[in-house]
């Protein structure tokens, strides 16, 4: 009776440890958000992508880090959440990336890059975006807290 007592209270452990770490990581109410085209994991591109340009361009607009996350045509603001109006992306900081605003996933990303133009990624088939292109680095992958 007591190892079910206790095992159980390590479970509740573990399920607070982990709402908090999950709350932890959400985009704070005041980061802008972008709605984008596209949406693109650099982590997850096809094996062979030239990510040397993509990395170049991204340090050459002055992004610290390496980008884990390109985005294109994200041309239009939105809410980060639901009880906040849109905030306006100063094309650099912290930023929320989604491709619309009901998406049910987004990527909240601690720094960012922007320019206007047109890009393709070096080595893949993916058409070229146009507009607004964010190159964004230290991003989680969360929930979309207006669907929530």
């Amino acid at each position: 009776m007591r190892a079910k007592k206790a095992l159980i209270a390590a479970l509740l452990a573990l399920a607070t440890t982990l709402a908090v770490d999950t709350s932890a990581n959400a985009a704070p109410s005041d980061t802008p958000a972008r709605a984008c085209t596209r949406v693109i994991d650099l982590k997850a591109l096809p094996a062979g992508t030239n990510l040397d340009l993509v990395n170049q361009a991204a340090r050459s607009l002055g992004l610290a880090e390496v980008p884990t996350v390109l985005s294109g045509a994200c041309n239009t603001s939105i809410r980060t959440d639901a009880y906040h109006e849109t905030t306006p992306y100063p094309g650099r900081g912290p930023v929320v990336l989604r491709e619309d605003e009901y998406a049910p996933r987004q990527q909240y990303c601690t720094d960012s890059v922007s320019v206007v133009g047109d890009t393709s990624i070096p080595g893949t088939d993916l058409p070229p975006m146009h507009g607004l292109i964010v190159f964004a680095s230290g991003c989680t992958d969360e929930p979309n807290p207006l669907l929530v």
